[in-house]
């Protein structure tokens, strides 16, 4: 075993390590192979877990991650999920699952929230994919890793994966600190190294991105058959195990600047041309998003072409007046089309402009397992860029916040009164009063709170809608323009990331996400890989660790659905 992980990381040093010949950064693309062997290695044993009572079959928690280190079915995780004798349903990405049982976990009476160690273990006799464990005390400044974990805002079967590198190894609390991003879900969930072993587990953020702070998994190591006890330790138990010692220890490589090695890049100086800014106005109000440059050569519109570049950007932040950015001027466009379901715009100017996106460079295929931990590019104009993992297969978002925002409140029971109505919101615009009983929506009777419910879920905001009401004895319909839903922040680290979310974030059919800090004016630019293959457009920032992109072959249909 020894021999194997020394050849491996022989491999990575030739790779990554050969001298940078005038000032040439390291190779991306071959340390892109090794952190796709580490998710090879890792993935099948990151789970997905939630509290459940195995007597009436339901689940009685939210959903937090761990990671099986046993073919027996030992799971680390985080003690601040974790009660010892709770029983717990642990999925795997494969489909299967299991029973675990809450095992002991360490809080420490003065300091609850450290070191958040905890175990569990899966019941029965069952053979359980796992991973293998590595040793903290061998990590270095700088050494890249990766996350595979559940975000609970994505709520998705499958994990996210993250990359990153360790920013602290050790911090004042204990802490390992990596600037893998994590949120609420992701907790007890593994930080891997390059190679595929797991280092730590994921315990808490601060507000800044690159505060993600992990349990030293030699605290698992050292305190081992403690904690396969059902027991809530106050205090450092006083039986301890030798952690031994990582064969690799201080041969493990650090690159610094790993997160900026793309900078120099002549690729990404190319793929920079095909990322413009789109400026517009939307209720008097100034507005800017990114859009990409598509070249429709190959395309073959039958209809309605006009000679000229298109642009392809995200509708919601697109309004009146619109027009592109380039090379330093203002080029006026006009909206050839929109797509609500994907949050799409079509844009077309009157000349041709260079540098944009061909037919050859797209990668329209399904995004799978064989292309996750991808380095990904996002331009932003400029000799501005991103560098991300390509961190999900491809998914459904449903629409959860993106429903039209009407700005009343409904009765619960009885008769569809309104209960409230909020002020300098469509309803208040439209006259609508506390007591108004809703009849139906665009012609739609509403005659139960979940039909009112139901049938607002298929209304975008800016849609205009028809609402039918009873005041009194007497009956009356109002237009009425719905608008975004106002974003409900709380206080949790996760919601105070720099830029915050995208309004309008969800309800689409197709879309994979990655882990670029895309701000929201930022979104309806390209993504590529490192050979220069066009994935798609980042279409919203989701949450504090994922922004999602709808791929290119959704764009594509769009563009054909709008010219044939």
């Amino acid at each position: 075993m020894i021999l194997k992980y020394t050849q491996s990381l022989l491999a990575v040093l030739f790779l990554l390590m050969s001298p940078p010949v005038m000032g040439q950064p390291f190779h991306a693309e071959k340390l892109e192979r090794h952190i796709q062997l580490a998710i090879a290695k890792g993935y099948s044993a990151s789970v997905r877990i939630w509290g459940f009572d195995t007597v009436r079959n339901t689940r009685t928690s939210a959903q937090f991650t761990g990671v099986v280190v046993s073919s027996d079915g030992h799971i680390l995780t985080a003690a601040h999920v974790n009660v010892p004798g709770n029983t717990y349903k642990v999925m795997f990405p494969d489909g299967r699952s299991g029973i675990a049982a809450g095992l002991g976990e360490i809080e420490l009476e003065d300091t609850p929230a450290m070191p958040d160690v905890a175990m569990m273990k899966i019941a029965g006799n069952g053979v359980w994919p796992f991973a293998e464990m590595g040793w903290s005390s061998a990590i270095v400044k700088n050494e890249p890793c990766i996350s595979i974990a559940y975000p609970e805002s994505l709520d998705q079967a499958l994990p996210m994966i993250r990359f990153g590198h360790i920013a602290e190894v050790k911090n004042k609390y204990g802490f390992i600190r990596s600037t893998c991003l994590m949120e609420p879900g992701d907790s007890g969930g593994p930080l891997f190294d390059y190679l595929g072993r797991v280092i730590g587990l994921h315990s808490a953020i601060d507000v800044a991105e690159n505060d993600n702070f992990e349990i030293p998994v030699d605290l698992y190591r050292k305190y081992w058959k403690m904690l396969n006890m059902a027991k809530t330790y106050k205090s450092f138990p006083l039986i301890a195990d030798s952690t031994g010692v990582d064969p690799l220890a201080g041969k493990i490589i650090a690159i610094p600047r790993v997160n900026n090695s793309w900078a120099n890049s002549k690729l990404v100086d190319k793929l920079t041309a095909s990322c413009l800014t789109v400026r517009s106005r939307w209720k008097e109000k100034a507005q800017q998003v990114r859009g990409t440059l598509i070249d429709m050569e190959g395309i073959m519109p039958n209809k309605g072409f006009v000679q000229g570049s298109i642009v392809i950007s995200k509708s919601s932040l697109v309004g009146e007046n619109p027009h592109v950015i380039y090379q330093g001027k203002p080029v006026d466009a006009t909206v050839i089309a929109r797509d609500k379901e994907n949050d799409l715009v079509l844009l077309t100017t009157g000349i041709v402009m260079r540098g944009a996106v061909k037919l050859k460079q797209m990668f329209t295929d399904t995004v799978g397992f064989d292309q996750l931990g991808r380095f990904l590019y996002s331009p932003l104009g400029g000799d501005s860029c991103r560098l991300s993992i390509l961190g999900s297969k491809g998914f459904i978002l449903p629409k959860l916040t993106s429903i039209g925002y009407l700005g009343a409140q409904i009765a619960y029971f009885g008769p569809l009164l309104f209960t409230s109505v909020q002020p300098h919101t469509p309803a208040s615009a439209a006259k609508l009063e506390k007591g108004d009983e809703l009849l139906s929506i665009n012609g739609v009777t509403i005659a139960r709170r979940a039909d009112y419910i139901m049938e607002s879920k298929k209304y975008w905001p800016n849609d205009k809608v028809v609402i039918q009401v009873k005041r009194k004895d007497s009956t009356y319909s109002k237009e009425v323009v719905l608008e975004i839903k106002p974003q409900l922040l709380g206080n949790h680290p996760a919601e105070l990331f720099a830029g915050g979310k995208s309004e309008l974030r969800d309800g689409f059919k197709q879309v994979f996400a990655h882990d670029a800090k895309i701000r929201p004016a930022e979104n309806g630019g390209p993504v590529f890989d490192l050979h220069g293959n066009f994935y798609g457009i980042n279409i919203a920032r989701y949450s504090r660790v994922s922004t999602v992109v709808v791929p290119a072959s959704v764009l594509l249909n769009f563009i054909r659905a709008t010219y044939f």
